[in-house]
């Protein structure tokens, strides 16, 4: 049963160790809101398991300026793709 985990604190609030040890094979991870600043930090993604589905929200990107190359495994979403991942997924985890 797959979960789309939606983290919106920065690398700083510490949440995101927790949010790894929650992962599941087949999970997925939206970075959204101050979220999208682990743009800045490939070393925490880069540890990330393989099998996991890594995606930014494209809009939050923008509104915090951040243009960096996103990690090969990662893509970014619109709100339309936001919604799509909700429904294509079991269950939904957020970390606020």
């Amino acid at each position: 049963m797959s979960c789309l985990h939606l983290l919106n604190k920065s690398p700083s609030s510490g949440l995101f160790d927790e949010l790894r040890k929650a992962l599941s094979p087949g999970d997925s991870l939206l970075l959204l809101e101050d979220g999208v600043y682990f743009l800045n930090r490939p070393e925490n993604l880069a540890n990330l398991p393989a099998d996991l589905s890594l995606h930014f929200l494209a809009e939050d990107l923008q509104a915090r300026g951040l243009t960096a190359a996103l990690p090969e495994n990662a893509t970014t979403v619109d709100y339309d793709g936001f919604v799509a991942l909700c429904a294509s997924h079991a269950k939904t985890a957020s970390w606020f």
